[in-house]
C-alpha cells in the first residue's frame, strides 16, 4: 500500500481536492491536476506541509491535445500507477433539450466522457504493468434522476456509467477495477457560496432555511460532504475493495 501513486483530476477545489487530500492522507503520492495553476500548487503545497508527497499537472481536460500531452508525461516521469480517480467534469448548457445547440452536447461529452476515455485508454497500460489497479470515475444521481433542464449532463453521466461498467468487464483479468461513485448534491463550498444564496434569494428566505429545503429530499435530512465522496474513493481504492467492480454507487444521502 506504500509508494502508490494516484491521479485526481479537477483537484484544486471541492470533490477532487478534497480526495486528494485524503489520499495523500493515506500514504500515496498524489498527481493533483486542474487549470489553475496557483489552486493547484496550494493544493500541493497543503499535502507536503502535512508530510505527503504531491505533484501538480495544468491539464483542460476540454482539449484532448493537453490530456494527450499529460498522458505522455505521466507515462514518461513515473514508473507506476495505481489509481486513477476521474473527477473533473462539466455541467454545461442548463435548459430543454430542444434548444440545446448540438455544439453544446459536443462540450459536454468532451470533458465528462471523451476526456476519461482517452485518459483510460493511454494510461492502463502503466497499471497493468504492476497487475493492480483501481478507476473511480466520479458519476452523478442525474444519470437515474435525469432532472429536466440538464439532458447534456445527465446524457454525459449515464454515458460514463456505461464506460465504467464496460472497461471492468474487459480489465478485470489484468487485476485492476472500475467502479463509479454517484453523489446527489453536494455541500462544496461553491455550492455554500453561490447556489444556496442564489436559491434563498428567489425563494425569500434565509440561507440556512434553503439548506433545511434542500435537506427535505434526503433520506437522512442532511446533505452529503466532499469528505463522504472521498472516503468512499478511499475505500474503493484499497486492496480490501478487490471484489468490487463495475458497480455504480449512489452516495447521495437517500435521495
Amino acid at each position: 500500500m506504500n509508494n502508490r501513486v494516484a491521479i485526481v483530476t479537477g483537484s484544486t477545489k471541492g470533490i477532487g481536492r478534497a480526495i486528494a487530500y485524503k489520499l495523500a492522507q493515506n500514504g500515496n503520492t498524489v498527481i493533483v491536476t486542474g487549470r489553475d495553476t496557483l489552486l493547484g500548487e496550494e493544493v500541493v503545497s497543503e499535502i507536503r506541509n502535512k508530510g505527503g508527497e504531491a505533484h501538480f499537472f495544468r491539464v483542460d481536460l476540454s482539449i484532448l491535445t493537453e490530456v494527450e500531452s499529460f498522458c505522455h508525461a505521466i507515462l514518461n516521469q513515473f514508473d507506476r500507477l495505481d489509481i486513477l480517480v476521474n473527477n473533473a467534469g462539466i455541467s454545461g448548457h442548463m435548459g430543454p433539450i430542444i434548444s440545446t445547440p448540438l455544439s453544446q452536447l459536443s462540450s459536454v461529452f468532451r470533458v465528462n466522457v471523451e476526456s476519461i476515455f482517452l485518459m483510460c485508454q493511454k494510461l492502463i497500460p502503466l497499471m497493468e504493468k504492476g497487475n493492480h489497479g483501481r478507476i473511480i470515475n466520479i458519476s452523478s444521481i442525474a444519470y437515474r434522476l435525469n432532472p429536466a433542464n440538464s439532458g447534456t449532463y445527465n446524457m454525459s453521466k449515464a454515458a460514463l456509467n456505461a464506460l465504467t461498467q464496460t472497461l471492468a468487464k474487459e480489465i478485470g483479468p489484468l487485476g485492476i477495477t472500475v467502479n463509479a461513485i454517484a453523489p446527489g448534491l453536494i455541500l462544496t463550498e461553491r455550492i455554500q457560496n453561490e447556489r444556496l444564496p442564489g436559491l434563498a434569494q428567489k425563494a425569500g428566505i434565509s440561507i440556512q432555511d434553503m439548506q433545511l429545503e434542500l435537506t427535505k429530499g434526503t433520506s437522512t435530512r442532511q446533505l452529503t460532504t466532499p469528505e463522504d465522496i472521498a472516503s468512499m474513493v478511499t475505500f474503493l481504492s484499497s486492496l480490501e475493495a478487490g471484489s468490487i467492480t463495475g458497480e455504480i454507487i449512489n452516495i447521495s444521502a437517500g435521495v
